[in-house]
């Protein structure tokens, strides 16, 4: 996705219409790329909106002519990476998350649940990369520039991911 002059101007304006299309243009890969790092459902939405707000503060940093998920995405994953390095210090424990912790036996674990703990077995690099492959659907080539990493490099570490998760057990 290129943006030209004129969306770059509307957006400056506060145009709704164009944000909105935007937004559902890229709110998955976004979603993907924070999760990756945080791991966390409720701090991904809460950045969600912090990465959008500072997409509009920013857009006059954006060039035209260049990529622009990918330039959305690195302001998703700078402001993750930054959340998460400020939360590693504390620990927020969610009054929901007592019963997980105190080990009740009530509830079995749903299937966002399940999908966490199976990406928990992943390193950052695989997750980051399994998100925006099957999450946000992106070709190997495009997750290459995104990572910063080659095309060959991307397409090894997909499939070792893949084969963990294969034979993942829960």
């Amino acid at each position: 996705m290129i943006l030209d002059q004129r969306k770059i101007e509307l957006l400056k304006q506060n145009h709704e219409k164009t944000f909105e299309e935007i937004y559902h243009e890229t709110k998955r890969g976004v979603y993907a790329m924070i999760f990756s790092i945080t791991k966390s459902h409720p701090m991904t939405e809460d950045l969600m909106q912090e990465v959008y707000m500072k997409m509009i503060i920013k857009i006059d940093q954006y060039r035209v002519g260049t990529n622009f998920i990918n330039w959305l995405l690195q302001i998703a994953k700078n402001q993750a990476i930054d959340t998460y390095r400020r939360n590693q210090k504390t620990t927020n424990v969610d009054e929901s998350d007592m019963d997980m912790i105190s080990g009740s036996e009530k509830s079995k674990p749903d299937e966002e649940d399940t999908m966490q703990r199976m990406l928990e077995i992943l390193d950052d690099t695989e997750r980051q990369i399994v998100m925006l492959k099957v999450i946000d659907e992106l070709t190997h080539r495009e997750i290459a520039k995104i990572v910063k990493k080659p095309i060959g490099t991307v397409l090894w570490l997909y499939q070792k991911a893949m084969d963990k998760l294969k034979h993942y057990q829960g």
